[in-house]
């Protein structure tokens, strides 16, 4: 019988346990989405300032590619739309193919 009244104690506990475990994880969520945002804005402002010849500097250095404007497009759209607009407009001017190939994989960017 003393072991039948430990046991909601017990359960308890680790219940406690589990919240503050789901508690510790929703505030770690919140404090990454505070920083993605925060990212995504900075990320957007670079974007605007990015000239033709910064842009081709980092098609030959590797820095940007296809694989990197998607990921940042995915992040960025729709919130940050004109500045993703802005940027593939520089794109174009300095590969077209590379501009034309992100605009067939984001369609709300095709002007």
């Amino acid at each position: 019988m003393e072991d039948c009244g430990k046991r909601p104690v017990d359960n308890s506990k680790e219940s406690e346990q589990e919240e503050t475990g789901k508690t510790d994880i929703s505030e770690e969520d919140f404090h990454l989405k505070i920083l993605k945002d925060i990212c995504c804005e900075l990320l957007s402002n670079m974007l605007q300032e990015l000239t033709k010849e910064n842009t081709l500097e980092g098609l030959h250095e590797g820095h940007l590619n296809e694989q990197t404007c998607s990921c940042a497009f995915q992040n960025l759209l729709p919130l940050y739309l004109a500045s993703v607009e802005s940027f593939l407009e520089v794109l174009r001017e300095a590969d077209q193919t590379l501009a034309d190939n992100l605009e067939k994989r984001f369609p709300s960017l095709k002007v």
